[in-house]
C-alpha cells in the first residue's frame, strides 16, 4: 500500500491542444526510454471518439466500449388528449379536437369544399427535405366525416397527393385544388374517383426557393373574382428580381418581391402591395392584410395598382404598421431557449397567418352584452408558433386605416389560445365554415428553421431538426355548451351546409349569410 516513490513532479506544456505532461516522457523524447507512465491533463472532457482515437494510437482496444449519449427532448411529445389539458383558451371558451395523426401529419395550410370535406396541406419535408437535402415529401390531404354529425371529428384519411415540394397553400378549386409549392402554383385534380390525383398541372413558376420559411403562399379568395396570394418574403428587396411565367399565356410577369393574384382558368397574374410573409388575408369588407414574423399584422392603405400609375413617383410605405415591431405576447409557459436575439424573448418572432375573423359565433354583436370586445369594429387573430401561442386582438376603425388594441377582458391572463405543450406549433388560424376558429398545429419540437440559428444552435438542435414529423393536429375553438349532450351532435352541426348541391337561387341567398366562408364559397 505504500507508493514504491515519492516526490515532486516538474509539469511541462506540449505547446499545442492545451495538453499538460507530468512525469516522464515515454514516447520516445531524445530517444531516452522513460520510467513513468505519461499523463495527460486536459481542460475538457473528452468525447468517444477522442478516447477511441487516443486507445488506437497506443495499440490498445478499450476494454469498455463508450457509446455517445443519445440526446433527448427536454419535454416528450404528448398526445392530442394530453397536449389539450396544457392548453389554455379564452374564458368562456372551449377547444375541440378536430383531426389528429395518423389522419394529418405536419398540417400547414387548410381548405373545406363545398361538400363539406377538409383539405391539407402537410409539409412533412420541413426543414431541408426528407433527406435534409432538399428531397420533397409535401403531401396534399383530405379529411371527411364518415358518421352523422358533420361537426364532429374527422375520421376518414385520404392522401390525395404525394412528392409536393415544401407546400405552402391549398385552395379548393372547380373540380380539383389549387397548391402553393415554389417554385411552382400547382393544380391537381382526381378524374376517375378513386379519391388520389391524376392530373397535375403547372400553372404558374418562378417563385423563389429559398428558405422554407419564405415561399409563395396563400390563395385566399377576392371580392372581386381574384385569387390573392402572399410573394413569401419577410422584406421589400427580397426576390426583388423575380419574373413568373403564366403556363397558360406563356407570358412573363415581374412580381419582384411585390404580393399578387390570380385568375388561374385565364393565366393572368397581377402584382399587388406587398410582401407579407405567410397570409395574405382580407376582411368582409375587402381590406387586405399581412404580417412579417416580427410584425402580427399590417394594413395594407395603398394598393399597387395606384401606386404604378406613376412609376417616375416615388410612394410611400403601402403598409400601415398597427404595431411596433416584436411587440409581446403572453404564453402559458416560460420562453424556451434561444441562440440570438436575446432581447426579443417573449415578443412576436415567428408571426404568421394574421387574419381577420368573418363570423358572428365567437362574440357577441350587442354592447350593451357586457362584453367589451363587442364594442370593437372586427376581431383579428395571429399565430407565433414559436411561442405555442395564437394572440387576438380588437382591429378599430381608425380614419382610413385601423389600430390593434388588446381586449381589456385578456389583459393580466394568457393569450386567447396558449399552450404549455412546447411541440404544439400554431402555424394557421382560420374562421370555419360553422364560425368557430380552426387552429392549424405542425406539432414539432423545433419550429425555427436551422437556418436562423447560429453554428452552436445548429449543432444543439440537429438532433431534433426533424422530430414530431409524424404528429399534427387541428383543433377549433367554439364558444362554451356548443355540444349538444342530448344526441351528441354539434349545436352548429346545421352550419355546415352541402354548398355543392345548392341551387342558383339559393346561392344567391347565401350572399346575405352572417358566415364569412358561406358568402365566399357561394360567390365562387
Amino acid at each position: 500500500g505504500q507508493p514504491e516513490i515519492t516526490g515532486e513532479l516538474t509539469a511541462t506544456f506540449s505547446g499545442k491542444d492545451d495538453t499538460l505532461f507530468l512525469g516522464g516522457r515515454n514516447d520516445g523524447l531524445f530517444g531516452l526510454e522513460g520510467r513513468l507512465d505519461e499523463v495527460a491533463l486536459y481542460d475538457r472532457a473528452l468525447t468517444a471518439e477522442e478516447v477511441h482515437v487516443h486507445f488506437e494510437a497506443a495499440g490498445v482496444v478499450p476494454s469498455v466500449q463508450i457509446n455517445e449519449v443519445i440526446p433527448q427532448p427536454d419535454s416528450p411529445p404528448r398526445s392530442p388528449e394530453e397536449s389539450m389539458q396544457l392548453a389554455h383558451v379564452r374564458e368562456g371558451y372551449e377547444l375541440q379536437l378536430v383531426a389528429a395523426e395518423p389522419l394529418v401529419k405536419d398540417p400547414v395550410a387548410i381548405d373545406w369544399g363545398p361538400d363539406g370535406r377538409l383539405w391539407v396541406a402537410e409539409m412533412a419535408d420541413y426543414p431541408s427535405g426528407m433527406d435534409n437535402n432538399g428531397k420533397p415529401g409535401g403531401r396534399i390531404r383530405v379529411l371527411q366525416h364518415s358518421g352523422e354529425d358533420p361537426g364532429g371529428p374527422y375520421d376518414t384519411s385520404t392522401i390525395f397527393l404525394n412528392d409536393v415540394p415544401f407546400p405552402t397553400g391549398v385552395m379548393v378549386w372547380g373540380k380539383g385544388v389549387l397548391i402553393t409549392a415554389a417554385p411552382e402554383i400547382i393544380y391537381a385534380e382526381d378524374t376517375d374517383g378513386d379519391g388520389k390525383a391524376d392530373v397535375r398541372q403547372t400553372l404558374y413558376s418562378g417563385f423563389l426557393e429559398g428558405n422554407q420559411q419564405l415561399r409563395v403562399n396563400g390563395l385566399r379568395w377576392g371580392l372581386d373574382n381574384w385569387i390573392y396570394c402572399a410573394s413569401g418574403s419577410h422584406h421589400a428587396g427580397y426576390g426583388a428580381d423575380s419574373q413568373i411565367l403564366s403556363h397558360v399565356t406563356r407570358t412573363k410577369t415581374a412580381v419582384g418581391s411585390r404580393d399578387f393574384r390570380i385568375r388561374p382558368n385565364e393565366g393572368l397574374i397581377d402584382p399587388q402591395s406587398g410582401p407579407s410573409q405567410f397570409g395574405r388575408n382580407r376582411d368582409a369588407w375587402g381590406n387586405w392584410f399581412g404580417e412579417q414574423n416580427s410584425y402580427p399584422l399590417w394594413h395594407y392603405v395603398l394598393e399597387d395598382p395606384y401606386i404604378r400609375r406613376n412609376p417616375m413617383f416615388a410612394p410611400p410605405n403601402p403598409r400601415h404598421l398597427m404595431t411596433p415591431g416584436n411587440p409581446p405576447v403572453y404564453a402559458a409557459a416560460a420562453p424556451e431557449k434561444r441562440f440570438h436575439s436575446f432581447e426579443q424573448s417573449g415578443r412576436f418572432t415567428s408571426a404568421c397567418s394574421g387574419m381577420v375573423y368573418v363570423d358572428d359565433l365567437l362574440f357577441a354583436a350587442n354592447p350593451d352584452s357586457g362584453d367589451s370586445s363587442a364594442l370593437a369594429t372586427q376581431h383579428a387573430f395571429t399565430c407565433e408558433p414559436f411561442s405555442n401561442l395564437v394572440q387576438h386582438h380588437l382591429l378599430i376603425d381608425d380614419g382610413v386605416s385601423f389600430r390593434l388594441e388588446r381586449d381589456p377582458v385578456e389583459v393580466g391572463k394568457t393569450d386567447f389560445f396558449a399552450s404549455e405543450d412546447r411541440w404544439c406549433r400554431p402555424v394557421m388560424v382560420r374562421t370555419g365554415p360553422e364560425g368557430a376558429l380552426w387552429i392549424v398545429d405542425m406539432y414539432r419540437y423545433m419550429i425555427e428553421h436551422p437556418q436562423w440559428l447560429p453554428k452552436e444552435g445548429q449543432d444543439e438542435l440537429r438532433p431534433f431538426f426533424r422530430s414530431g414529423d409524424d404528429r399534427g393536429r387541428i383543433y377549433r375553438i367554439v364558444p362554451k355548451g356548443s355540444q349538444d349532450t342530448s344526441n351528441g351532435q354539434s349545436k352548429f352541426a346545421r352550419l355546415y351546409p352541402r354548398l355543392d348541391k345548392s341551387t342558383a337561387e339559393q346561392l344567391v341567398a347565401e350572399l346575405e349569410s352572417s358566415h364569412g366562408w358561406r358568402r365566399d364559397t357561394a360567390q365562387r
